[in-house]
């Protein structure tokens, strides 16, 4: 009986260690010019930090294209640093901004 209560610890521990599947490399571009896009546009470019462990998801929206929402705090004029969300709209092949929308998180 101890060895069937045992098997599915087993096998949680198992998967634990497992590498997560490969990022489609059309969500990893569209992500990758969001972030650029993001970088280019903040006041101190080098204060922005995103927020959260895992890749956000990449959905598919009209057209094709690629939306994708990123969490990322960043500093402004005054080195106030402040959290905010943006939504960024890509083109079907992930390279060129479509649309962006930011706003503040709280």
């Amino acid at each position: 009986m101890k060895t069937l209560t045992l098997l599915p610890m087993m096998f949680a521990l198992a998967a634990c260690g497992k590498p997560a599947a490969p990022e489609n490399p059309l969500d990893a571009a569209a992500r990758r010019t969001c972030m650029n896009t993001i970088e280019s546009r903040a006041i101190n470019s080098k204060s922005v930090s995103y927020i959260g462990d895992a890749p956000s998801p990449v959905t598919r929206g009209a057209n094709g294209q690629l939306e994708v929402s990123l969490k990322f705090s960043a500093k402004n004029e005054l080195n106030i640093a402040s959290t905010m969300i943006a939504r960024c709209v890509v083109s079907a092949d992930g390279k060129t901004l479509v649309d962006i929308a930011v706003k503040d998180s709280r």
